[in-house]
């Protein structure tokens, strides 16, 4: 895995994506018509098993379709005590909308406790990423939490935390799992805070389906190295092994410093090499920004479309509202994520038990992005996590 990059690719989250969002929405009018939950139209029948696997998809998009609820991952915690403490947030990079939004969810509720929270970009390098474990190490704060970090990249520096008696957190780096070491996340972390990725992954291959209503998929995946890639990937799977028209034609890693440069060529060339093509499924939505901007400057607009997840910001959501490439982008709330990262901090500067790691997940497509001002993505997921935290804080409702 390379990871060279530098400082200047945080234009991806700023300037870059609301140029390719007016390049990649204003060449086309015509589009892939989604039906029933996905949207609405598609194609004009079908019959039998098509029928059950096309309602069964409905059926999961519907469940997850409702603004999401507060439930509470663990007992309250007297965060009186921890008043003054200081935090360290490791982001991987801040390419990806969805590191910088859980970052800022981090520092508000840090604010609201009274806690510093410091920041440190990684810059997608590992020897970074690991300067920035040191320096939180050497600052002796209360938790160090890596933002997109997967521990494999750098099992020493957990290590030395450990042994320094640091907790660390890490916060949407795979699939959570309460039963394996780091709540999923890797050995030497104790706890974590994401989505389920396999069921986000579920929900891109469901909303394929109802869009093809029973017709034939025929997708390529677009992946990075990091541990979300394959929970994404099993998901769609799972729900293409019940579809026997629905395919994955190919699979290309492309790795978050090249996200603004190749994006959108790669995909030009998967459109051309695969002529039966009719889906593209990053992995992630930032992803998801230049896939659409491939699929505009291949002229496939109508052929050709774009399925993501994350739901991170109002670029990739604007695609979706806006159409009519990027058809769906399931996701979850990245402040509600940097909030719950927070709550397992609390957690185990208390000497508490980790928390529920689960962040709760909306399926987000264009019919109810309708009208909303994605501006404030409360509008989107709702924001029942801060009086939820509040009161579990000790901090009123």
């Amino acid at each position: 895995m390379k990871l060279d990059s530098k400082g200047s690719l945080a234009l991806a989250g700023g300037l870059t994506v609301m140029s390719l969002l007016a390049a990649a929405c204003g060449s086309s009018s015509s589009s892939s018509s989604t039906a029933t939950t996905a949207g609405s139209g598609g194609a004009s029948t079908t019959t039998g098993a098509k029928v059950d696997v096309v309602a069964q998809a409905n059926a999961e998009i519907a469940k997850y379709t409702a603004i999401p609820t507060f439930t509470a991952p663990g007992p309250a915690i007297d965060t009186s005590k921890l008043k003054g403490k200081t935090i360290l947030v490791v982001d991987h990079d801040t390419v990806a909308n969805a590191l910088v939004e859980i970052t800022k969810g981090i520092q508000s509720a840090g604010q609201l406790l009274g806690i510093t929270v410091d920041t440190f970009n990684g810059q997608s390098t590992v020897s970074t990423i690991e300067q920035g474990i040191q320096q939180g190490i050497n600052q002796k704060v209360g938790a160090i939490v890596l933002v997109g970090v997967a521990t494999s990249l750098v099992p020493s520096s957990v290590s030395a935390a450990n042994a320094a008696k640091i907790p660390v957190i890490g916060v949407i780096t795979g699939q959570p799992d309460t039963s394996a070491p780091g709540q999923g996340f890797g050995q030497g972390l104790f706890g974590a805070s994401g989505p389920s990725y396999v069921d986000l992954g579920k929900l891109v291959a469901d909303t394929a389906i109802v869009n093809s209503n029973g017709t034939a998929v025929n997708s390529a995946v677009i992946t990075f190295d990091n541990p979300i890639g394959p929970a994404v990937i099993k998901g769609i799977k799972t729900v293409f092994s019940s579809c026997s028209n629905c395919k994955i034609l190919t699979t290309q890693d492309i790795e978050p410093q090249y996200w603004p440069t190749k994006t959108a060529g790669a995909v030009s060339s998967m459109i051309q090499s695969n002529p039966n093509l009719n889906y593209i499924l990053p992995v992630a939505d930032t992803i998801g920004i230049f896939a659409t901007a491939g699929v505009s400057q291949a002229g496939a607009s109508g052929k050709v479309s774009v399925i993501s997840d994350d739901g991170s910001s109002a670029g990739t959501l604007g695609l979706v509202q806006k159409g009519p490439i990027f058809l769906a982008d399931p996701g979850y709330s990245a402040p509600w994520a940097g909030w719950e990262a927070m709550d397992q901090a609390l957690r185990a500067m208390s000497g508490m038990q980790p928390g529920n790691p689960f962040v709760p997940i909306r399926y987000v497509n264009k019919s109810n992005l309708a009208g909303l001002d994605l501006k404030d993505l409360t509008n989107v997921f709702g924001n029942a996590y801060v009086a939820g935290y509040k009161k579990l804080w000790g901090l009123g409702s």
